[in-house]
């Protein structure tokens, strides 16, 4: 993400070169938001965990790990934002930082696992998720913010398939869900190709030739147009004094107070087969509607049953959008229009008590189907209107964002749950040229961890064409009753599973 004029980047003439680009209020708001969520321990990394497999005849008498550390290492000269740190993390004026080298041992984790049944396997990838989603990135300015754990499973004597889970974590500042994907896809065309090591790289070193120059910021690459009756209501709405602002429609419940204490991430993850989707589609088709409004609408219905009822009076959930496509022409460094960074707004959703009870006392079939099309047609007015009086045109006038997260603390959380879908990626199923013995991506699960001033749950979804859909139900313990997200958990994959097979959501 470079910058241009105020938000363009400083080269300082240092040996070797450092790039850096400052974070300012009047360039990438967006990144300060993540820069400061960090600091302060509320948001740590957003991570894309993908299953690969790949023939051992395609290994060519090369080891495993050599081919995965040449991959890493042209993927890393392609993509600039994974040689960039943050300095100044905790002020309010960060910046990014071209480092001239980096060491792939501080960003590569090489682990081989034992168990050969691939049911058992969940189990220890839930804990290293866990416990990467908890952890803060240390020497945040010499050391770019993320990391790639390779899983390697210990397969059945005589298998010639090998299977590998990868965990991309990376910090919110310089990626957001979608670019996890576009490095999954790199690293994928990197294997196939079976290149050797770049000459950049010096044992684990990996020189970083020159100045690279990151995709321009959000705001300098998508027109936003802010109405001032838009920016009044937003700013009274905000700032304006309760006792002038009339009687407000009911709370959500959106579990506990925000709270920085304990800040332990807790996941489920959820896999729904490749066989199942084509089926869960059409039905969606049929009912005017698409997969992540039905995610919505199941969530809401699995809340609404679960949460005791005179608890809720109200729920809101929210949709990350996707802001890639209102790209201006012309505006994005090498022309790409599929950016490496943080191209996202979010769009809100409310659901009051009649809906609420609808959902809990009446038929699950029609009035999940009615909620989902609604939200549909919701959705795709909102994104018709982009990028004009979107809620991303406002985040310059927070001034310190340190301070806006913790006046947030002790106050309850906006949103009850989020359901973020950041589509399907290739993964080399069907593919033209993908030959029968090359590296594959099975599935692909995104993951988010304790948001300590976010949704109470997150959903994350991934694809993979031919391949799973992978969703991961995220929450900072004792926020939500973990009963209260495995029930969700529950209801989700049987409904999903039942859609898949043909079957109406209720048996009733």
């Amino acid at each position: 993400m470079d910058r241009g004029q105020l938000a363009s980047f400083v080269v300082e003439r240092q040996t070797p070169i450092r790039l850096v680009r400052f974070l300012s209020a009047d360039t990438e708001s967006s990144e300060i938001y993540s820069a400061s969520r960090h600091a302060l321990g509320f948001y740590k990394c957003v991570a894309n965990t993908c299953r690969y497999s790949v023939h051992r005849a395609r290994l060519r008498g090369r080891t495993t790990r050599q081919l995965w550390e040449s991959a890493i290492a042209h993927v890393v000269l392609a993509i600039p934002f994974l040689s960039v740190g943050i300095a100044g993390e905790d002020t309010n004026a960060p910046r990014f930082v071209q480092r001239p080298s980096i060491n792939l041992d501080d960003h590569f984790e090489y682990l081989e696992k034992t168990d050969t049944d691939p049911d058992a396997r969940g189990s220890p990838l839930l804990g290293i998720l866990e416990a990467q989603h908890d952890r803060l990135w240390p020497d945040i300015e010499n050391r770019p913010p993320w990391k790639l754990t390779i899983v390697v499973w210990d397969m059945a004597s005589g298998d010639d398939i090998m299977m590998f889970d990868v965990v991309f974590a990376v910090h919110h500042s310089i990626a957001d869900g979608r670019s996890t994907a576009i490095l999954h896809a790199a690293l994928l065309e990197e294997l196939n190709r079976c290149s050797d090591a770049p000459a950049q790289l010096s044992g684990c070193i990996l020189n970083i030739p020159g100045s690279h120059e990151l995709v321009p910021p959000l705001e300098e690459q998508v027109n936003f147009a802010t109405s001032w009756g838009f920016l009044a209501r937003t700013l009274w709405r905000e700032l304006g004094p309760a006792w002038l602002q009339g009687q407000q429609p009911p709370a959500p419940w959106t579990g506990k107070p925000v709270t920085p204490e304990p800040c332990r991430t807790r996941l489920r993850l959820l896999a729904i087969p490749a066989v199942a989707m084509p089926g869960i589609l059409a039905t969606c088709r049929r009912n005017q509607t698409t997969l992540t409004p039905l995610l919505h609408a199941l969530a809401l219905a699995a809340f609404a049953r679960r949460v005791p009822p005179n608890e809720l009076k109200a729920l809101r959930s929210s949709t990350p959008i996707d802001l890639r496509p209102f790209i201006s022409d012309g505006s994005q460094a090498g022309g790409s229009r599929r950016p490496f960074g943080v191209f996202v707004t979010t769009h809100s959703h409310v659901f009051d008590s009649d809906t609420i009870t609808a959902l809990r006392e009446g038929p699950l079939e029609g009035g999940v189907w009615r909620l989902a099309a609604d939200l549909r047609r919701n959705m795709k007015q909102h994104v018709g209107n982009i990028p004009n009086d979107d809620i991303i045109s406002m985040l310059r006038y927070v001034t310190d964002w340190q301070k806006f997260w913790l006046s947030k603390v002790g106050k309850p959380r906006q949103d009850t749950w989020e359901v973020s879908n950041i589509g399907s990626m290739p993964g080399g199923h069907g593919e033209n040229n993908s030959a029968a013995d090359s590296w594959k991506i099975q599935r692909s699960t995104m993951s988010q961890g304790a948001t300590v001033s976010g949704a109470a749950v997150s959903i994350s979804v991934a694809g993979v064409t031919g391949g799973d859909v992978g969703i991961a139900l995220g929450w900072q313990e004792g926020i939500v009753e973990a009963e209260v997200v495995d029930g969700l958990a529950g209801d989700l994959e049987a409904w999903l599973r039942r859609l898949g097979r043909g079957e109406a959501l209720s048996s009733q």
